[in-house]
C-alpha cells in the first residue's frame, strides 16, 4: 500500500481545506443524498428464465403424467448468510416456489404454509375434497459458500495533518473470487423416501469487484461521521436464483424423463434420464415399442397411426426421420428410438399435436402380442379384432388452397367409409365417392383420395381450424346414415358400438 504523509501545506491549500471543512461542518456522510438513475420496474430475467417456461410445455408435449410438487423451507445451511451481513441470502423457499410455480404446463406447485392450514382448520375450511395432494417435495439449501477463493488488489491513501485539523483520501480497488453451491433432492410424499438419483447439486463461481472512493474528515481528533464507500458487486443473490432454477429444471426433468438439457444454454445430455428411459425401451414389448415410435413420429409432423404395427406409412416416416438425423439404420433400435424421444420440437405447434394425436389401439396391440406369444386360444373374447385400418395424409398442416391426399389401408378384406368433419361442424363423404364407387378394400393395397392420375383433387377451403378425418371399416357395406359424432367430432361411442374398426385423422387449415 503505497501512503504519503504530508507535514507542511502551503496556505494556499490550507485557506481551500478551511474553507472545506468548514463548509463541510454540517454534513453528516450517513444521509448524503446520493443522485442516482431514475429506472423503471423491470421483470427478473435470467438465461433460465424461458428453459424453466418451455420445462412446462415439454412436459405436456411428451405426455408426462401430472406432478403435484411442493417445497419444504430451503435456507441457508452454511450459516455465513448472517456473518457475512447477508452477502447470501438467508432463506430462497420463495425463489424456489416461484421457479416452480412458473413451470406450469403439468407441473403443478402446491405451497405449504403451517399458518395458513392452522387458520383453515379454525375457521371449518379442513375438507381436504378438491384439494391437491403432493407427489414429491423438494428439500435442499445452500451448502457452500467460499467467500474468498482468490482475492487480488492495490490501494493508495493520502493523509493530511493542519494543526488540529485533518484530511485524509484512500482509493482502493480489490477483486475476489467466491463459489456458492446448492444441494437438493426430491422425496417421495407418500413414503417420506428419498428418490433415488432424482437429485441436484450445482455451484456457481462468482467474481466480485470492488471500487471504493471514500473522505474521511477529523476536527481535533473527534472523528466526523463515517465513511461512504461505493460499491459494485457481481450479485450473489442473483446467482443463486440461477443455480435454483437450474436445479428445479433438473429435478423436474430427471423425474418426469425429460430432455431438459435441450433447454438449457449450453446444457449437456443428462445420463440419469438416459438411463431411464434405455431401461423402459427394454422392459417394452415390440407392439409397445412401436406405438411409442409412432407417437414421436407424430410429434414431428408425420402422417402414422397409432397401431403398434410396423406399417407402410410408419415405415416410411422413419425412413424420412433417419435420413434427417443422419442414422445408419432404420427400424425398433436403440439409437432411433433414442433419437426421436430427445429431437421432439418444443413449440406451440407440437403441444397441439400432442392435443388431437389419435388414441393407439390398445385392443389390437393386446391380440398381437398374445398372437405373437403363440397364445391364439386364450385370447379374451373382448379382445378379438374384426381387423386394422390405418389412415394418414400427406401432411399434417395445410394452408388454403393447399391439396390434399388421403391414404388409408386395411389388413383383411373389408367396406371403408371416410368422411371429413370441418371446423365448422359440416361433415363431407370423402371415399366412396363418384370416381371410387367401390369402397370394397383389400389387405395389402395402399388406396389413395384421389388416386394416382385421378380426374379430381381435394382442395382445402376455408374456414381455417381443425378438420377432423374419420374413417370406418366393416365386414359388411357401411351407409352414411349409420356413421354417428358427437358435438366436438368424435364417434358417439353409444351408436358405433356395431362399428369397432376405426381410424381417425386430424389435420390443421391456415
Amino acid at each position: 500500500m503505497n501512503k504519503i504523509m504530508v507535514n507542511k501545506i502551503r496556505s494556499g491549500f490550507l485557506s481551500w481545506g478551511l474553507v472545506l471543512l468548514l463548509g463541510s461542518c454540517g454534513l453528516n456522510p450517513q444521509n448524503a443524498d446520493i443522485d442516482l438513475n431514475a429506472t423503471l420496474p423491470e421483470a427478473k430475467l435470467t438465461i433460465y428464465q424461458d428453459a424453466i417456461r418451455k420445462l412446462g410445455m415439454m412436459s405436456v408435449i411428451y405426455g408426462s403424467s401430472p406432478l403435484n410438487i411442493m417445497s419444504k423451507n430451503i435456507a441457508d445451511n452454511t450459516g455465513t448468510s448472517v456473518a457475512t451481513s447477508a452477502e447470501i441470502p438467508r432463506d430462497i423457499t420463495e425463489i424456489v416456489k416461484s421457479t416452480l410455480n412458473g413451470v406450469g404446463g403439468n407441473v403443478i406447485f402446491i405451497p405449504y404454509d403451517p399458518d395458513f392450514l392452522a387458520a383453515s382448520v379454525n375457521t371449518g375450511y379442513s375438507e381436504f375434497e378438491n384439494k391437491l395432494i403432493p407427489d414429491v417435495i423438494v428439500s435442499g439449501g445452500i451448502t457452500e459458500f467460499d467467500r474468498g477463493l482468490v482475492t487480488k488488489g492495490d490501494s493508495a491513501e493520502i493523509d493530511a495533518t493542519i494543526g488540529d485539523y485533518g484530511l485524509s483520501f484512500e482509493d482502493q480497488n480489490k477483486g475476489s473470487l467466491a463459489q456458492v453451491t446448492l444441494d437438493f433432492n426430491l422425496i417421495d410424499f407418500k413414503t417420506l423416501a428419498g428418490i433415488p438419483r432424482i437429485q441436484a447439486v450445482n455451484g456457481i463461481k462468482l467474481h466480485k469487484a470492488i471500487k471504493e472512493d471514500s473522505f474521511a474528515f477529523t476536527i481535533k481528533s473527534v472523528t466526523f461521521g463515517a465513511k461512504g464507500t461505493i460499491k459494485k458487486v457481481q450479485g450473489r443473490h442473483a446467482a443463486v436464483r440461477l443455480l435454483v432454477q437450474l436445479s428445479m429444471a433438473q429435478l423436474v426433468g430427471r423425474y418426469q424423463k425429460l430432455p431438459y438439457w435441450r433447454l438449457l444454454p449450453g446444457g449437456q445430455r443428462d445420463e440419469i434420464v438416459i438411463d431411464q428411459v434405455l431401461n423402459d425401451f427394454y422392459e417394452m414389448s415390440e407392439s409397445e415399442k412401436i406405438v411409442t415410435m409412432q407417437s414421436y413420429l407424430y410429434l414431428y409432423g408425420y402422417s402414422v397411426q397409432l397401431t403398434g404395427q410396423l406399417d407402410r406409412a410408419t415405415q416410411a416416416a422413419l425412413e424420412q426421420f433417419s435420413i434427417k438425423r443422419g442414422l445408419s439404420q432404420v427400424g425398433v433400435d436403440q439409437a432411433t428410438y433414442l433419437a426421436l424421444f430427445e429431437n421432439v420440437p418444443v413449440d406451440h405447434k407440437t403441444r397441439h399435436r400432442r392435443k388431437i394425436m389419435p388414441e393407439a389401439s390398445i385392443a389390437y396391440v393386446q391380440v398381437q402380442e398374445l398372437i405373437q406369444n403363440n397364445q391364439q386360444s386364450i385370447i379374451p373374447a373382448e379382445l378379438i379384432d374384426d381387423g386394422n385400418l390405418t389412415l394418414w395424409t400427406n401432411k399434417a398442416d395445410y394452408n388454403i388452397g393447399e391439396k390434399m391426399i388421403v391414404n388409408f389401408s386395411v389388413d383383411k378384406p373389408m367396406f371403408v367409409r371416410l368422411v371429413v368433419i370441418n371446423s365448422s361442424g359440416e361433415i363431407s363423404t370423402l371415399f366412396p365417392n363418384v370416381y371410387q364407387s367401390d369402397n370394397y378394400c383389400k389387405p395389402g393395397i395402399t388406396y389413395q383420395v384421389p388416386p394416382q392420375q385421378a380426374d379430381f383433387t381435394l382442395d382445402i377451403g376455408g374456414p381455417s381450424g381443425i378438420d377432423k378425418i374419420r374413417a370406418v371399416a366393416s365386414s359388411k357395406p357401411i351407409t352414411a346414415e349409420s356413421l354417428f359424432f358427437t358435438a366436438d367430432g368424435h364417434f358417439d361411442e353409444s351408436k358405433m358400438s356395431l362399428y369397432p374398426v376405426r381410424a381417425v385423422s386430424d389435420i390443421v387449415i391456415h
